[in-house]
């Protein structure tokens, strides 16, 4: 039995509760539905500007705020945090007898952090604006050009970290606005993983969570692009191109993602077993680092499958890209490549389940957007997915409505435009 126990306080926060008897370890995280998909034009990547802003403890007028992150350090316990499209968490891992002062820390973040000097906010834009530099100048970004190739720029297609012009003018008045109306209790979930007592759980968490003020969170009307499309750049001055062939998930597959993670599986693992690995790189050495990759969102999201390759084999690695989605949508899988993959599956979510930070993510990810919550039921779901309905799902996603592509390097544009048919 997977023992969770998730309840709300009054002033509308949920909070999810796991234990896990015989460790020594905790983890603990709240995600707050602030994301890059929540802003417009104007504010793109102020989402993840308040992220560096809120969890930092240098320069920072809340004194307590530092020492207890002093504190944490001093006694080995890891704390991150990250902006995505649809939330920003913040996340503490260390031995069970540090959570009652992780959760003060994570207390604070999310109602005492807010009082911001201008000097911590230039440093912290500095520091934004060299990660924005980082990102534009490197292939990193392959995955967020390809949801703004199938979303368009707005929603999840909105780029997480924004542009420079963005960040330099953001002011105070910008910061306390999104935090104020998107940093509320019933905005968040907490989540509290270890080998702990409910009871005591329960009033630490009412102690220190409790007097966050119920106030009403900014209200979101989701925009979807029309159609998918296409994003180059082929102004890179490098030796080497990379490209992502992406395809669009609707609702239906974001619920039901096992068909979805096992085509994933089977065409795009990074392992040489994969169909695409096995052909372009094994049988025509075109490109060396080749893989698969899902985002999924609340109500949609991608599958797509990249490749990095030299700038004169992208029209060639392209168009073996998209041959090997057509024999898998025409002549399917074989009973081996499927049993393989569910295998690959099922080993990954258990593992998943015994790294605690892992663990605690796919927890806070699953509560946030309301999904239900199981190690068991990810297996079951895996074990009981049938041909039928892989075959299903590779019919409904692999047609040409769905499709996109993004590609940065060096190459003729309009040959791999010409390409994108299936």
């Amino acid at each position: 039995m997977y023992e969770v126990l998730s309840f709300y306080l009054s002033n509308g926060l949920k909070v999810i509760v796991h234990k896990i008897s015989k460790i020594k370890t905790m983890s603990c995280g709240i995600w707050v539905k602030q994301g890059s998909k929540h802003e417009d034009n104007d504010i793109n990547g102020f989402s993840h500007l308040i992220e560096h802003l809120l969890v930092s403890s240098v320069n920072t007028e809340n004194k307590a705020y530092k020492d207890i992150i002093d504190k944490l350090s001093l006694y080995g316990v890891q704390y991150n945090a990250t902006t995505t499209k649809e939330y920003t968490n913040y996340t503490f891992t260390g031995l069970n007898n540090m959570l009652d002062l992780s959760l003060d820390a994570l207390a604070n973040i999310v109602m005492l952090n807010k009082n911001i000097t201008k000097e911590k906010l230039e440093i912290e834009k500095n520091i934004v604006g060299q990660e924005l530099i980082s990102f534009y100048s490197s292939f990193n970004q392959i995955v967020e050009r390809t949801s703004q190739a199938l979303w368009g720029n707005l929603d999840i297609g909105r780029i997480i970290v924004g542009n420079m012009k963005n960040i330099e003018k953001c002011n105070m008045e910008n910061i306390r606005e999104i935090i104020d109306f998107s940093y509320t209790p019933e905005n968040s979930v907490l989540v509290i993983i270890g080998d702990i007592e409910y009871e005591d759980v329960l009033n630490m968490v009412n102690e220190k969570f409790s007097m966050w003020q119920d106030v009403k969170t900014r209200e979101y009307k989701e925009i979807v692009s029309s159609l998918p499309g296409i994003y180059i750049n082929n102004e890179n001055k490098g030796s080497t191109s990379v490209l992502s062939v992406g395809f669009r998930l609707n609702s239906e597959f974001i619920k039901k993602n096992i068909p979805v993670e096992i085509i994933s599986t089977i065409l795009g693992h990074p392992s040489l077993d994969s169909r695409i690995m096995k052909k372009i790189r094994v049988e025509c050495g075109l490109a060396y680092e080749l893989s698969s990759f899902i985002s999924k969102y609340s109500t949609k999201g991608s599958l797509a499958f990249t490749a990095i390759t030299s700038n004169g084999n992208v029209e060639k690695t392209i168009k073996l890209l998209i041959e090997e989605i057509k024999k898998a949508k025409n002549n399917f899988f074989t009973e081996n490549e499927i049993k393989k993959a569910k295998n690959i599956l099922e080993t990954e979510a258990i593992l998943k389940m015994n790294d605690l930070t892992k663990h605690l993510k796919f927890l806070g990810n699953s509560a946030i957007n309301n999904e239900i919550f199981s190690l068991e039921n990810e297996v079951r779901k895996i074990q009981n997915c049938t041909n039928e309905m892989i075959m299903s799902a590779l019919n409904d996603i692999f047609i040409n409505e769905n499709m996109g592509l993004a590609a940065i390097g060096s190459f003729d544009a309009d040959k791999i435009i010409g390409l994108i048919n299936i």
